[in-house]
């Protein structure tokens, strides 16, 4: 019998000594916590990387857009035989603000409210347009397209588009020159 309890308080005192203690668990887990905390703010930082990438694409392919649109418009002035600033350059100005979409054949113009008329929304297909009256949604982006008459045979067009994401202000800004090519290949 004395021998049973012998090996019993043995037993006892390993398993006493194998257990850890509320400082080591403590230590353990705060050092665990600190490596979720790391991988939680990788994971927000990537979600928020992804949708600044996407909006950024997407606003490259609008200024884009804007740039072709008023290059059709000139493009068709030149087609119907008219002077190639018609309806892109402003009379009272060297410069004017303008809003066009896809549907649209001349640029409108933006001065009398850019930030209500600039707002860009999607159709059920994908595309977006300008419409204050349609029940679409809102989009996050705007496009203002912006022409300064440089010469009476070249304008600068800057297509402008803004969006806003998490709380802060984006902009992407697509500039290029339009010349009169009849002009200067006639003289």
């Amino acid at each position: 019998m004395l021998m049973i309890k012998k090996k019993l308080q043995t037993i006892l005192q390993r398993r006493v000594r194998s257990a850890f203690s509320l400082i080591e668990i403590m230590v353990i887990l705060f050092i665990i916590s600190l490596g979720l905390v790391g991988v939680l703010s990788l994971i927000i930082q990537n979600i928020q990387s992804q949708s600044y990438n996407k909006n950024n694409f997407i606003a490259y392919q609008l200024a884009q857009e804007g740039v072709e649109l008023i290059r059709q418009v000139r493009d068709s002035n030149w087609k119907n035989g008219v002077n190639f600033g018609t309806n892109l350059v402003p009379l009272s100005s060297f410069v004017g603000e303008y809003y066009m979409d896809y549907q649209d054949t001349i640029p409108h113009d933006a001065s009398s409210n850019p930030t209500l008329l600039t707002v860009l929304k999607q159709d059920s297909s994908g595309f977006y347009f300008h419409d204050a009256t349609s029940p679409a949604a809102n989009t996050p982006f705007s496009r203002l397209i912006r022409i300064t008459d440089l010469s009476e045979n070249d304008f600068r067009v800057n297509s402008i588009v803004t969006w806003q994401d998490h709380n802060r202000d984006y902009s992407y800004d697509l500039e290029t020159f339009l010349y009169d090519w009849r002009y200067i290949t006639n003289k």
